[in-house]
C-alpha cells in the first residue's frame, strides 16, 4: 500500500490535475502545446541522456531486453489487428490504429519518470529499449499498413521513408543514442554540463505528467464502447501478463523485468491519437482508448506496482 501512496497515487494526481486545468481558461491551446514541446524536445531527452550516459555499457548491448519488448508487442500486435477485423471489422488502417494502441505505452510522458521514481536509474535502459522499438518498429509497421490501405502502388516506400524520418527526428531516439554512444565509449560530461542536464531531466516527469492530463482534457471523444473495451483489457491486462512471461523465459534481471512488466501496464501513448489523426484513421477511437486507459491504469498500474515492489 505505501508504494501506491507514494508513488503510483502521485503520478496519476498530477495527470488528473493537468485534465483539470486543460478544461479552464488557465490553460488554453497554445499554452498545452508549448508545455508539451518542452517536455518532448528538451527535459525527456536531457533525462535520457544523463542517465543513459551511466548505465553499464553491458546492459544496453543485451538482446534479451530488446526481445523481452518486442516479441511480445509483435504478437499483441497481430493477435488485436486480427480480432478487431473479426469482431468490429473495419479497413486495415483502422485495425492497425487498434493493434497500435493495443501494444503502445505511455513511456515517454508516464513511464520513464515512474520506473526511474520506483527502481531508480538502473532501469533507464530497459526504458530507452522501449522507447526505441515502440517508436522505430511498431509505428513503423502501423505506418506502412496504413499507408498501404490509403495509398496504393508505391505507398510501402512512402510508409518506410516517412517511419524512418519520424525515428530520425524523434528526439527520445536521439537522446537514447547519444546516451548510449557515451556509455559504450566510456565518455563523461563536463560537470556543469551533467548538473545542467540533471537540472533539466528533473523537470521531466511533472511537467510530462500535467502536460499529458491538459493533452487529454481536449481531445474528442467517440462512443466505441466494445472497441474501448477491448483495448482496455489487452493493454492493461494482456500487454503486462505476456511481458512478465517473456522476461521470465529469457531469464532477465528482476529489475529489467520490474520495469518492463511497469510500462506494459500503462495506458496507450498520444502518439497513437497523433498518427490516428495525421492519416484521419479512426481519430475518436484512438482519443477514447487513451482517456480509458488513462483512467483505468490508476488501478492496474497501482497493482502491479504492489505485487512487483511489496
Amino acid at each position: 500500500m505505501e508504494v501506491i501512496l507514494t508513488i503510483a497515487l502521485p503520478f496519476f494526481a498530477l495527470i488528473f490535475t493537468g485534465m483539470i486545468a486543460g478544461r479552464t481558461r488557465l490553460m488554453p491551446g497554445e499554452t498545452i502545446v508549448g508545455l508539451n514541446k518542452f517536455v518532448f524536445f528538451f527535459a525527456l531527452p536531457a533525462l535520457l541522456v544523463s542517465s543513459i550516459a551511466q548505465a553499464p555499457v553491458e546492459d544496453l548491448g543485451d538482446p534479451r531486453l530488446f526481445l523481452a519488448w518486442l516479441i511480445p508487442g509483435a504478437v499483441l500486435f497481430a493477435a488485436t489487428y486480427w480480432l478487431a477485423g473479426v469482431v468490429f471489422g473495419g479497413g486495415a488502417g483502422t485495425r492497425a490504429v487498434q493493434a497500435l494502441a493495443a501494444t503502445f505505452a505511455n513511456v515517454g510522458f508516464v513511464g520513464l519518470p515512474l520506473v526511474i521514481a520506483a527502481l531508480g536509474p538502473q532501469a533507464t535502459p530497459a526504458a530507452a529499449v522501449v522507447i526505441v522499438v515502440d517508436t522505430a518498429i511498431m509505428i513503423g509497421i502501423a505506418t506502412a499498413i496504413i499507408e498501404v490501405d490509403q495509398g496504393g502502388s508505391g505507398s510501402l516506400l512512402r510508409a518506410v521513408r516517412t517511419a524512418a524520418q519520424g525515428v530520425v527526428r524523434n528526439p527520445l531516439i536521439v537522446a537514447s543514442v547519444v546516451g548510449t554512444l557515451m556509455s559504450a565509449f566510456a565518455l563523461s560530461l563536463p560537470e556543469p554540463v551533467f548538473a545542467y542536464l540533471e537540472l533539466l531531466g528533473a523537470a521531466a516527469g511533472p511537467a510530462a505528467l500535467f502536460a499529458l492530463g491538459a493533452t487529454l482534457a481536449r481531445q474528442p471523444l467517440g462512443e466505441q464502447v466494445g472497441e474501448t473495451g477491448l483495448i482496455v483489457v489487452v493493454k492493461l491486462i494482456v500487454h503486462p501478463a505476456l511481458v512478465w512471461g517473456t522476461t521470465t523465459l529469457l531469464g532477465l534481471p528482476p529489475i529489467w523485468q520490474a520495469a518492463l512488466v511497469i510500462m506494459a501496464s500503462l495506458p496507450v501513448a498520444a502518439n497513437v491519437y497523433v498518427l490516428a489523426q495525421r492519416y484521419h484513421v479512426n481519430v475518436a477511437g484512438a482519443s477514447t482508448a487513451i482517456l480509458a486507459t488513462t483512467v483505468i491504469a490508476v488501478a492496474t498500474v497501482s497493482a502491479v506496482l504492489h505485487l512487483i515492489l511489496e
